[in-house]
């Protein structure tokens, strides 16, 4: 009975453990506990209502001693009426042998139940997984944010399909998240290996590079993906960040000009900091069109109300120098 309930104990421990690398460990470990768990209840001695008190201290010893019959001789005759003991036991059917074939049931209902989407997960209509559906997964749990599951997932696939290059840019994403970025530029490098022109993954490695300060070298591979790729707003973001980062404000607003123009990428990052260049370079119109552009994505930011109440005099200024005062408070 104890070996049950440490059983059904040790898969409770285990889905506690190990439930955030996949969702499917979390059907199968609880359903599994709970199998063992209602069989180890099932397992419990049973008192006879109906047997004397005058039996014998040996006959009641015998009676009670412990069955080595095996798991699948309990279930056989815990279905045929004997509360889960062996044939040398049998004892008549009373209201907690009832109680047993409940439980069993039950346990047994639970278990089904939480493995059948465990292995609907793994087995679909034509079969396993393919690459092209792990790498789907991986997607939407990463969509999720359920990064753990979506590595695997990525992993997987590359186990199936190993020039899968999206697949391994999927996995250089993670590895930027978890801050590691020399291993998530290899798989970057590993990707444009199978596919060179691919330029999710130039982009994806600059913006590696650009997290570990190395912005000369990001500048390096932006410029030729925006020879090629005119249309690529987001690398020519990211270059300008780069020159920005490097103090080259007159390379810098060339690009962030460029982004701007497209219109669709405006935001109050872009904004603010197109209107920073400008101030420094003392373009005070630009500034502070850009400037009031930025409070219309956010209009939080004190240090744009500050300056707005610098560079605009009389009571226009004001206006920008109270909101400013307020917002301080």
């Amino acid at each position: 009975m104890r070996i049950y309930f440490a059983i059904g104990c040790v898969f409770l421990f285990a889905m506690a453990l190990f439930w955030s690398v996949d969702s499917s460990i979390v059907y199968i470990f609880l359903g599994a506990a709970c199998f063992f768990l209602f069989l180890g209840f099932n397992s419990r001695p049973v008192q006879n209502s109906n047997q004397s008190f005058r039996t014998s201290y040996r006959q009641a010893e015998l009676e009670n001693y412990p069955s080595t019959d095996s798991i699948a001789d309990r279930l056989k005759n815990l279905f045929q009426g004997n509360g889960g003991q062996g044939q040398s036991h049998r004892q008549p059917e009373d209201a907690m042998a009832k109680g047993r074939k409940i439980a069993l049931i039950v346990g047994v209902t639970f278990f089904i139940l939480f493995t059948i989407p465990f292995f609907a997960t793994i087995f679909g209509s034509n079969g396993a997984y393919d690459s092209l559906s792990y790498y789907e997964v991986a997607q939407q749990q990463f969509a999720a944010q359920e990064y753990d599951s979506a590595y695997l997932n990525f992993k997987r696939a590359l186990e199936l399909e190993p020039e899968y290059a999206e697949a391994m840019v999927g996995c250089g994403d993670i590895l930027v998240i978890r801050n590691e970025r020399d291993s998530a530029i290899l798989m970057y490098d590993n990707a444009l290996q199978i596919n060179p022109a691919y330029k999710e993954a130039t982009y994806k490695k600059a913006l590696a590079w650009y997290g570990q300060k190395k912005y000369n070298e990001g500048i390096g591979i932006l410029v030729p993906l925006i020879e090629a790729e005119p249309e690529y707003y987001d690398a020519k973001w990211l270059l300008g960040d780069c020159y920005y980062t490097l103090n080259k404000y007159d390379e810098a607003i060339g690009w962030y000009e460029d982004v701007y123009q497209n219109g669709g990428m405006r935001s109050s990052n872009l904004c603010y900091v197109m209107a920073y260049v400008y101030d420094t370079k003392q373009q005070y119109d630009k500034a502070i069109s850009l400037y009031q552009e930025t409070l219309t994505y956010d209009s939080t930011i004190v240090g744009i109300y500050k300056r707005l109440g610098e560079l605009i005099p009389g009571d226009e200024g004001n206006i920008y120098r109270t909101k400013a005062f307020e917002l301080k408070q």
